[in-house]
């Protein structure tokens, strides 16, 4: 699964690089440990993050919670994890994330969007206490990853948007590092056929990160912690 991540970009990197048009605004996201949203202490911590999506005028930026929320859902926050939605390599779309009730919707109304992370966080499971590692692109300024959106009331009657990302089978860095789960990372050629393109071609794009996409390096574990923020989180060297 993809379930924890870090955002460190300036919104000047994200509108250049995703082709975005307009003015960017000043500043950037900079979040060394993001996790869905969650109860925790009887209150509800919302997470919500910036997406892309294909506008009237071109690709623009929406900010959505995550997970996504189903619109059949009653209450404010699943029982259950939306955080991912998971697909499988050897079968096909309409045999898994289309007969999920909580994603069918969106995949049938085409609500994709793509999901910029500066890295990822992924656990060896094969260690005791599992050893976090952080992700992160070979040479690309960001990763992209694939997303599905849904719209849904609140429980006090207010629309809310919220995302998940689609995860997939390993490549073989993720493998070596002990995990089974990757979530989809889309090439700058994939974008507009996963944002706009119709469900066949979309389904072409859902496949295990390319080998010599991605790096890894261990990390603290304190980043188990969701609420650790510590700058030892952030990469040495980001451009």
């Amino acid at each position: 699964m993809c379930g924890r991540g870090g955002l460190d970009y300036s919104w000047q990197t994200v509108y250049r690089y995703l082709d975005i048009p307009g003015e960017p605004p000043s500043g950037g996201m900079s979040a060394y440990n993001v996790a869905p949203s969650s109860r925790r202490g009887g209150e509800i911590h919302w997470t919500r993050l910036p997406v892309v999506l294909d506008g009237d005028s071109g690709r623009e930026i929406r900010t959505m919670i995550w997970p996504l929320i189903p619109p059949w859902l009653k209450g404010d926050l699943p029982k259950f994890s939306t955080a991912n939605c998971r697909s499988e390599p050897d079968q096909p779309f309409s045999q898994t994330v289309a007969k999920k009730p909580s994603f069918r919707n969106a995949w049938r109304r085409a609500r994709r969007c793509l999901v910029p992370f500066s890295w990822f966080y992924e656990w060896d499971q094969r260690t005791q206490p599992k050893q976090p590692w952080r992700v992160m692109p070979a040479s690309a300024p960001l990763l992209i990853l694939a997303g599905l959106w849904e719209r849904s009331p609140s429980a006090r009657g207010e629309s809310r948007e919220s995302f998940t990302l689609v995860t997939t089978g390993p490549n073989r860095l993720l493998t070596k590092i002990g995990h089974h789960r990757a979530p989809v990372v889309l090439d700058a050629d994939q974008w507009s056929t996963w944002l706009s393109g119709d469900e066949t071609a979309a389904e072409s794009v859902v496949r295990p990160p390319a080998d010599g996409a991605l790096t890894a390096e261990p990390v603290t574990r304190r980043v188990n912690n969701p609420g650790y923020q510590g700058d030892d989180l952030r990469p040495v060297c980001r451009a």
